[in-house]
């Protein structure tokens, strides 16, 4: 990028809402959000040389997002002793979030800061981008096939932390 700081100004105006709207979603607080924001952008200044493709920035701000809404998550958990973080974890899965299907986002995004890496990329991208799995595998680089073991091991997870035991075969 020749200019990466009037890059980012352009895309802070461009895609800050919806960067923004994004965290709003992953944490349950525009408080919350609006400091993430900022955090997503210092980040995005720090690496912008890393972006292959500066033609469409916002998968680029999103994982970055991502990562670090997940952090914070995590970084609630592990405060407080074991009855605070249960308590923290119950709020995240009940806070509200704009939009339809709130409950549900809020209950994903509680499954979602449990786990790294693949696995969690896969979820975020199907279940809060509402990608399809053809669209995470290019996305991810991955073959559909590893999409599907990926959000299986999602649903593994999902059924553990809220107790739930799995059909025949594996399937919810």
């Amino acid at each position: 990028m020749s200019e990466p700081r009037a890059t980012l100004e352009h895309w802070y105006e461009a895609l800050g809402f919806a960067v923004h709207r994004r965290c709003v979603r992953l944490l349950g607080t525009s408080a919350e959000a609006d400091d993430a924001l900022h955090e997503v952008f210092l980040r995005a200044h720090k690496y912008s040389r890393s972006l292959k493709q500066p033609d469409d920035p916002l998968p680029w701000l999103y994982r970055i997002a991502d990562h670090y809404c997940f952090d914070q998550i995590a970084a609630r958990k592990r405060q407080g002793t074991d009855a605070q973080r249960e308590a923290a974890l119950k709020d995240l899965a009940q806070s509200p979030a704009p939009g339809a299907a709130a409950d549900e986002i809020r209950m994903v995004v509680a499954v979602l800061a449990s786990l790294r890496g693949e696995v969690r990329d896969a979820a975020t991208l199907y279940y809060v981008d509402e990608m399809t799995q053809d669209e995470v595998a290019g996305a991810l680089s991955v073959s559909r096939t590893t999409v599907k073991k990926y959000l299986h091991h999602f649903h593994r997870a999902a059924a553990e932390h809220f107790g739930l035991r799995l059909a025949v075969g594996g399937e919810t």
